[in-house]
């Protein structure tokens, strides 16, 4: 399978070959556009071999006349860079391609920046507000005995009927679900055709897998990347980017293999994915290698400057699992045994100096340990009065007890994110607030899957065994006076709920993935009222697959059009253009069938 996988790589990189030069490096991924602005996008690509390349764009397919910065690409990052182009217009069609060396590597893609709202105030328009819309949803398992395989339709219908009319996308995890995982740092060195071991991979050597893993459902799906490279896209990460179920990423002793492969995952993503996001913080994950002493509270590594670290933006430390088959979706030996004696969760105490740190609890064993300080991925971003908050579910995730939702002080997105997203909100600078989650907030996420390792024969990866938190977040929302509107994932269906006349979840999918059933969601209804907890909310309208089909039967994919409506055109003469605003804005959330296109359900929520 190995062989196969790497033959097919290096013959998609062959294809790409044969449009340049023999003494230029190919492009063999992307492009893929994120982190659309009025005046900036990024653009991503990924070469066969280190080297340099730039984007040519402009506003006429034959006239590419600006040029942007070069970047350069790194085994280390298994060869991926992106860049951003500058000093955009507003409002304006762009189209763009991926040069080397003075040749045209990538196919051709198209862009809309954002329009600027102090460009567009008037008497009828005073605060420059415009519409815009977006595409979200999750789920994009290519795998055929969990989906509808690597066609990915919903892709095609999107392409073909709806990008023209979106803005941006908002990919709300499980972008990848784990296959090749198994790739190894040898299979990659003859990949990229290099003797080398950078660094990264001597201390965390199964992210070749995770790269592995992105470049496999690239490969196999045009569609996607055709999406991609024609319209910009913000990404969160949920569980399969890392690891399916992973919890307990901040609960400090927690022993699991699928908790401390957070950090590896992670850097994957950042490579492939997460390079497109804002985040609050730009220092990265640090990983190193350790000579572990049994009973020792100080971990020592001679190549590491920990006074360079700055703890506030760091999370937590992690010693790695470090086996074979670490990063792969089961284990032959389970998620509690057979890895590192010292793989756990583990407390910063302090800095004790540039090698040194202290560390709660003690080393288990004297061993070399292959260990990860985390780092910050949430972030946030503006378009016109709205606001959006991108959530990390998984980084500071505590481990919950199922058998006690109430219990008070876990959580599941950590102290620091959980202040800062308050802090952020009590502003009060958007009209609307888009909370983005990977997970569930009012239905349960109880099945569907294998159980977690560490508590009872059932799991619940959503917000419903986070009660404490969940309500306090919830009361906040309700006494802001803003429509606030959370953005969720990871059940693989569709839905609308609302929880307050000012606080609502809609979720939206899946792209591509097997439907959950009502008995993987806490047999909710499919509308109507529901209660979960301490709160009853009313479910308005859902998608789902009852329990009487069969599995591979449980194919309809979802996605929801959001569309923000500011202004509206009101002009003096016909066939112009005068922008008035709406005295109260509106969001439209319309959820369509992926297969046909059809429009299903709408859902109408006023500012006020």
């Amino acid at each position: 399978m190995k062989k196969l996988l790497l033959s097919m790589s290096l013959g998609f990189m062959v294809s790409c070959a044969t449009q340049i030069t023999d003494n230029q490096t190919p492009l063999s991924h992307g492009p893929i556009l994120g982190g659309v602005d009025s005046d900036s996008i990024k653009v991503w690509g990924r070469t066969a071999t280190p080297s340099n390349f730039y984007v040519r764009y402009g506003t006429e397919k034959n006239g590419l006349n600006f040029r942007s910065a070069s970047v350069s690409t790194q085994l280390q990052n298994d060869n991926t860079g992106s860049v951003t182009l500058k000093d955009l217009a507003p409002g304006t069609q762009y189209y763009y391609a991926i040069y080397a060396k003075g040749k045209q590597v990538s196919p051709m893609g198209s862009f809309k920046t954002l329009h600027d709202t102090q460009k567009l105030k008037s008497e009828l328009n005073p605060d420059g507000l415009f519409n815009f819309s977006f595409e979200f949803a999750c789920g994009n398992n290519q795998n055929p005995n969990n989906g509808l395989g690597p066609s990915m339709p919903a892709y095609s219908t999107l392409n073909e009927n709806f990008r023209e009319g979106l803005d941006f996308a908002l990919l709300n995890g499980d972008w990848i679900y784990e296959e090749d995982r198994d790739f190894t740092v040898e299979q990659w060195q003859e990949q990229v055709g290099t003797e080398e071991t950078p660094k990264i991979l001597q201390d965390t050597p199964h992210l070749t897998g995770v790269w592995q893993n992105y470049k496999t459902y690239m490969d196999r799906a045009p569609n996607l990347m055709d999406w991609h490279r024609n319209l910009p896209s913000y990404f969160t990460f949920d569980d399969h980017e890392l690891l399916n179920d992973i919890i307990g990423t901040s609960t400090v002793g927690f022993q699991d293999r699928r908790a401390v492969f957070r950090d590896t995952g992670t850097q994957g993503w950042y490579d492939y994915l997460g390079w497109a996001n804002p985040t609050e913080t730009n220092q990265g994950i640090h990983f190193g290698r350790t000579n572990a002493k049994k009973g020792s509270k100080f971990l020592v590594d001679k190549s590491a400057d920990f006074t360079k670290i700055d703890l506030d933006l760091a999370t937590n430390l992690h010693i790695h699992w470090n086996t074979e088959d670490a990063g792969l979706i089961d284990s032959e030996n389970g998620d509690k045994k057979g890895g590192d004696p010292n793989a756990k969760v583990y407390e910063i105490v302090r800095v004790v100096d540039k090698h040194t740190l202290e560390i709660n609890p003690p080393l288990a064993a004297s061993h070399e340990s292959h260990y990860s300080i985390g780092r910050h991925n949430f972030g946030t971003f503006k378009v016109a009065n709205c606001r959006f908050i991108l959530l990390d579910t998984k980084s500071q995730r505590d481990a919950h007890d199922i058998k006690n939702p109430y219990k008070k002080g876990i959580s599941m997105i950590g102290k620091k994110q959980r202040d800062w997203m308050m802090k952020l909100m009590a502003k009060k600078d958007a009209e609307f607030y888009f909370v983005v989650s990977s997970v569930n907030f009012m239905v349960p996420h109880v099945g569907g899957g294998g159980a977690v390792s560490f508590a009872a024969p059932t799991k619940d990866d959503a917000w419903t065994v986070f009660f404490d938190e969940r309500e306090k977040l919830i009361d906040f929302w309700d006494k802001l006076g803003k429509k606030v509107f959370i953005l969720s994932g990871d059940l693989h269906n569709s839905y609308s709920v609302k929880i307050t006349d000012s606080v609502w979840e809609f979720a939206s999918g899946p792209h591509n993935s097997v439907n959950h059933r009502p008995s993987d969601e806490g047999n909710r209804p499919v509308n109507g009222p529901f209660k979960y907890g301490p709160r009853e909310c009313e479910i308005r309208w859902s998608t789902t697959a009852m329990d009487d089909i069969p599995r591979d039967a449980r194919k309809f994919p979802y996605f929801c059009i959001i569309k923000v409506n500011n202004v509206f055109n009101n002009p003096k003469t016909l066939g112009g253009e005068r922008s008035v605003a709406f005295p109260v804005p509106q969001v439209m959330f319309q959820f369509y069938d992926a297969l046909t296109g059809e429009l299903k359900y709408v859902e109408s929520i006023l500012a006020k």
